[in-house]
Parts: structure tokens; sequence; C-alpha cells
């Protein structure tokens, strides 16, 4: 399997923990990871590539992805497979639900990628939310708030899924 390219945004520092766990669901892999507050150098050349943003706001991005997102609409992704992992809280944002997700769903379909890491929506409390095409989410759905302790098992069983996708 290539290099795996993991970009994350973190504002409070929960999305880089939740870095810290995908990277040791890959452990054995080789992958590099890459804050986008330094940018999104590299990205061109990664046939695998995770994207990792908190939600904000309405359903918003994290800033630094906020600050890259026309970089990113200007990558071209065919020939690549995405996976985007989505955080937010479900009680308190239930209509806008990882909303982040959606948007870097949208930049990277757009431009070719082979999005991979559809996730069920059972076990989910919300409202609405855009992050959902054909009754799954876009990318794995994490809540810190309000369901910390299912977040090591999902994400053990999200990369066990999307490396069967990556080339």
């Amino acid at each position: 399997m290539e290099k795996i390219g993991i970009y994350y945004g973190t504002t409070t520092g929960k999305t880089a923990s939740i870095v810290e766990e995908i990277e040791f669901n890959l452990k054995k892999d080789v992958y590099e990871v890459k804050n986008v507050a330094d940018g999104l150098g590299g990205i061109e050349e990664l046939k695998n590539i995770i994207l990792v943003s908190p939600s904000y706001g309405v359903g918003e991005l994290q800033e630094d992805w906020e600050d890259v997102l026309q970089e990113l609409k200007a990558v071209d992704f065919k020939g690549k497979n995405v996976a985007i992992v989505g955080l937010g809280n479900q009680l308190a944002f239930g209509e806008t639900f990882v909303g982040a997700m959606r948007i870097l769903y949208d930049a990277v379909s757009e431009r070719g990628a082979n999005v991979i890491g559809f996730t069920s929506i059972e076990g989910y409390s919300y409202q609405e939310t855009e992050s959902v095409i054909d009754g799954k989410f876009v990318g794995l759905a994490l809540d810190e708030a309000n369901q910390d302790d299912d977040t090591p098992l999902r994400i053990e069983n999200w990369i066990k899924e999307i490396k069967k996708n990556f080339i």
C-alpha cells in the first residue's frame, strides 16, 4: 500500500487527539500527518488521503481548513482515494452535526476523488445534517462531547474498512 496522508485542522486539540488515535490504528502502515495550518503541501503526490475536521458554528469548517479550502478545491483528486472524519456535537448542534465533513466531501468529490469510508447513521441522535448521502455519513462522524467512549472502536473499525480501498 502506498503512503497515506492525514490532513487535519484543530483549534482546541480534540481533533489532534483523534488523529493520534488514527495513527495508532495505522501503526504498521506508512503515513504522514500534516496540520493544515501549515498548508496542504504534498497532497498532490498522494493516492491515499484522510481529511479530518471539527465543525464550528453552523456546520462550518475549522478556521485552518477554511484558510486552505480554495487550495484544496484546486487539487486534481482523480485517481485518489479520500476518506473524511468529522467531529461535532450531535446534541448541542444537532441541526448541523458534522457539517464540515460535507464541505470537505464536496470539495474533493467535485475534483474527481473516490470518496471512501461512508458510515452508518445508526447510534447517533441528531436532528439533521447535510453530511448524509443515501442514508450514510460521507465519512466517519465522531462526537467527543457525548460519545467519546465509542470513538476508539469506531476509528478502529473504520480504518479496517478504508484500508481495503487504499492503493
